[in-house]
């Protein structure tokens, strides 16, 4: 049943990013403050910088809320989430490649973000909790 739980706390936590940075997207892309995604040559540096933060605060989250769900040892899973995160990040990487074309430092700064995003929302989560017992 623990096992169970560790997973569920993962899936968790991977589900609740991509929802999150799938649903800014569409909104953004409603909103046009970002070109509709068949374009990606229209995005420029400061738009991929936009994606880059509220994709990293997600991350975030997303550890946060793996360490909270986690049955034992919530840093652990809020990493497994981040290294999760990691292959996802170079997947995608690999797979859009050339639709990054002049903005090669976004998917590299996706991958190499992943984990010390999950990393700092599982630690806020303990600091949090660490908290709240103290008191």
């Amino acid at each position: 049943m623990k096992a169970l739980r560790s997973v569920g706390a993962v899936v968790a936590g991977f589900v609740a990013v991509f929802v999150l940075a799938v649903l800014t997207d569409i909104v953004l892309v409603t909103a046009r403050v970002l070109p509709a995604m068949e374009h990606p040559e229209l995005y420029s540096d400061t738009l991929y910088a936009l994606i880059f933060l509220y994709t990293t605060v997600y991350s975030g989250v997303g550890g946060y809320l793996t360490a909270r769900l986690a049955p034992s040892r919530p840093i652990a899973h809020a990493l497994v989430l981040g290294a999760l995160g990691t292959l996802a990040s170079t997947l995608g990487a690999i797979a859009n490649w050339d639709k990054a074309a002049g903005h090669a430092w976004y998917p590299i700064a996706l991958i190499a973000i992943a984990m010390p995003a999950c990393y700092l929302g599982g630690a806020m989560y303990v600091r949090f909790k660490a908290g709240k017992t103290a008191g």
